[in-house]
């Protein structure tokens, strides 16, 4: 059986650079990976092609024999304006949606985040049903991002949204330990690579879900039980033994 061919999107970004290392490091014998660019091709030595998320036939023509598109193309900014925020996630989420169902592809992975839950006290655990509560621009547009992600599974696309939580590749561990006080939703680059892996090669008849991504940390922002029941995601990690084995090797 041919591997299934899965177009990255925004993958030049923070979270996309460290998902390369885990793909070549675990991934790269279970599914194809091709990068979608925007302005420079990849310095990875996979397939890339170019794409432009404001122009449907470039997304469409980009998808061409992709079995599923992983979205993490974004203004990421929390801070951002709403004019800084419609195109590349309000305009973009859509056409990335619409091209994708237009091209054929079987699954869209969606990037979205915890901050359209922040609405939320700390030391609740948020569930996957629970009215999403946004407090910025960026997190409403995220929640948007969700909502079309169930308006095109009911066009026939699968659609998973991962809420990520505070993202934390490796070489970043020892800064955050001391710099947050809390790590109820982060998730390390092992447990975020599992889960979207796990999400890019979960059975077709996983429709639609939003995902909590977060690791498998002591105190918990986001319930994880239906996650791992959906897609079989079992995190490794958690960030309070992490933080607090650092700091004890520091003494």
């Amino acid at each position: 059986m041919s591997k299934k061919k899965v177009l990255i999107l925004g993958a030049t970004g923070r979270v996309g650079l460290s998902l390369m290392e885990e793909y070549f490091r675990k991934y790269k014998n279970d599914y194809e990976i091709i990068l979608g660019y925007h302005k420079s091709e990849s310095e990875y030595n996979v397939e890339s092609r170019k794409i432009n998320l404001m122009d449907i036939n470039s997304l469409k023509k980009a998808m061409n024999g992709i079995d599923v598109v992983v979205n993490l193309a974004a203004n990421s900014n929390e801070k951002a304006e709403f004019s800084e925020i419609v195109e590349p996630n309000i305009v973009g989420a859509y056409n990335v949606f619409q091209a994708a169902l237009d091209a054929k592809v079987k699954r869209v992975v969606f990037a979205s985040s915890v901050h359209a839950i922040k609405g939320y006290e700390l030391g609740y655990e948020v569930k996957h049903n629970d009215v999403p509560k946004p407090m910025n621009y960026y997190g409403a547009s995220k929640v948007f991002g969700e909502a079309l992600c169930h308006v095109f599974a009911q066009k026939g696309l699968s659609c998973l949204a991962i809420r990520i939580g505070a993202y934390l590749p490796d070489e970043e561990r020892k800064v955050v330990c001391y710099a947050r006080e809390y790590y109820d939703y982060v998730i390390s680059q092992r447990d975020f690579a599992q889960l979207l892996s796990k999400c890019i090669l979960a059975p077709e008849k996983v429709k639609f879900g939003i995902l909590s991504g977060i690791s498998n940390n002591k105190k918990k922002y986001m319930d994880l039980k239906f996650t791992k029941e959906l897609v079989g995601y079992e995190p490794e990690d958690d960030f309070y033994e992490i933080c607090e084995e650092i700091k004890r090797r520091e003494k």
